[in-house]
């Protein structure tokens, strides 16, 4: 019975968070920019990933989810490093599992999404 609580657990914990890997082969500066109830937006997520790693953020984490909204649209950004103009994005939700597969300066990206 324990171990059913135990996976409930983790399956509740997971769902209410959002995933970024990085699958390329560079550490790469990732961004996420949240939209607040007024549309502003904020950029709540602002950290390197190393390769072949992954950072999730819980919803109910002001620090990477502002607005603590769990439906909520954002805006995933990567770029070469912090001081970069070029970089690309892809659209998800606070919920998503997004997967960056290959990365080009110049917003030539290849991303997908994990359902």
């Amino acid at each position: 019975m324990k171990y059913i609580f135990c996976i409930i657990f983790l399956l509740v914990q997971n769902a209410s968070a959002y995933c970024i890997s990085n699958k390329t082969n560079r550490t790469l500066y990732f961004m996420i920019e949240s939209y607040t109830n007024n549309s502003e937006s904020v950029l709540s997520f602002k950290q390197y990933i190393k390769p072949n790693k992954t950072k999730c953020c819980n919803t109910t984490d002001k620090t990477c989810n502002p607005s603590l909204k769990t439906d909520s649209k954002l805006s995933f950004y990567v770029f070469s490093n912090e001081n970069s103009l070029e970089g690309c994005d892809v659209f998800g939700t606070s919920t998503s599992n997004i997967i960056l597969n290959a990365y080009q300066d110049f917003d030539n990206c290849v991303w997908n999404e994990k359902q």
